[in-house]
């Protein structure tokens, strides 16, 4: 900074000045970066305040013997001279993590979902406003599951899981359960009575999306499922299988899926080859329904004039898809909001009454579905 005059009689004056200047400036630039940066000590709070450490540090960590009106203080003094408490410090002091796993294999189709992507990252979201870290670890092969989640539980990385997708046979679910580790689970699974989960009702759902084709006056309709080893498709198809007995119908032929666009091209390829001959074709996830029009847009049939195709789960995509899809849809970010608030809940031992949610799904009518030829 320049602290007094400086005569101005030359050309190497007025080198000397901007020299002066840029030295002065870069010199406030680094004094106010460091100011920035340096982060107040818990020494420095408690001369601020007049309080002990040991009790900034419960007012802190939000102990119940602490007053709120201390906290408060604490709070506000701790934000005004820039003190922030170490992660480490924060963690060892609460006795936690303060992470949640989550565990998929690497070549999980599961991770790949438009709707598992959305979901993971509101989970991700959400945890961080709650004062978590989301900690995705993915494994090579599905067989390394549980060992992977033995590892991280054992190293004290995380508090709980989040297990997504679960299965008929889930040894993830059996290893949790005995070792009394907390979890919740995306989808309900068998023996789960007394566990926390969240699932959407698949059966209700398909349910609606086949009684509206059956409106519509079809009467040949065929079902792509997905994964079978999947829990939640005994209920996707027992909702297609209510609707058709009421209306005095049977199903009129089902293909197998996994849950991939793929699978729903190569069901489509398949079907033609063989002579299509079912009018409408009810598809188990949003990716299997795009993957199945686009085939038939590539074999001339048109959708939905000549099929009409329907999908779950409500992806953004499937919005602007060309035809719109008619899906039953369900917000992933309000489930992965609901899943992190669930498992924070149980990590912090808070009231756990409310940790079972069947979540009712909405029928979605747009452009994918029409009454069969003849009819229209």
């Amino acid at each position: 900074m320049l602290t007094k005059p400086i005569s101005v009689d030359s050309e190497t004056d007025l080198d000397q000045i901007d020299t002066m200047e840029r030295e002065a400036i870069a010199s406030r630039a680094t004094s106010k970066k460091t100011a920035l940066t340096r982060r107040a000590t818990l020494a420095e709070l408690a001369k601020h305040t007049g309080l002990s450490k040991p009790t900034l540090s419960r007012a802190l960590n939000d102990y119940p013997d602490i007053a709120e009106t201390t906290k408060n203080r604490v709070r506000e003094a701790a934000k005004l001279i820039g003190y922030e408490p170490s992660s480490r410090a924060r963690q060892l002091s609460v006795g936690r993590a303060e992470a949640i796993g989550l565990i998929t294999p690497m070549n999980s189709k599961g991770l790949r979902s438009a709707y598992q992507s959305e979901f993971m990252n509101s989970l991700a979201v959400s945890l961080a406003a709650l004062g978590h870290d989301l900690l995705l670890h993915a494994v090579d092969e599905p067989e390394k599951e549980v060992e992977a989640y033995a590892r991280l539980a054992k190293a004290g990385k995380v508090d709980g899981f989040v297990v997504m997708r679960t299965r008929e046979i889930d040894p993830r679910i059996n290893f949790l359960r005995e070792n009394n580790i907390p979890f919740v689970t995306q989808g309900r699974f068998s023996a789960g009575a007394d566990q926390a989960w969240l699932d959407i009702d698949a059966e209700q759902g398909f349910y609606e999306v086949t009684s509206h084709l059956i409106e519509l006056g079809h009467k040949k309709i065929s079902y792509l499922a997905g994964d079978p080893g999947m829990y939640s498709s005994r209920y996707r198809q027992s909702g297609i299988e209510r609707a058709m007995k009421d209306a005095g119908l049977r199903l009129h032929s089902t293909y197998n899926g996994d849950f991939t666009a793929e699978s729903g091209r190569l069901a489509v390829r398949s079907s033609v080859t063989k002579g299509l001959d079912f009018t409408a074709l009810i598809c188990a996830n949003d990716a299997m329904a795009m993957g199945a029009i686009s085939a038939a847009s590539e074999l001339g049939i048109h959708v939905p004039g000549d099929l009409s195709i329907t999908g779950y789960d409500g992806v953004r995509l499937a919005e602007i898809f060309n035809p719109p899809i008619t899906t039953i849809s369900h917000s992933a970010a309000d489930c992965g909001a609901s899943v992190a608030s669930m498992i924070v809940s149980l990590v912090r031992k808070e009231d756990s009454r409310d940790l079972q949610r069947l979540v009712k799904p909405t029928l979605i009518l747009r452009g994918s579905t029409l009454p069969p030829k003849g009819l229209s």
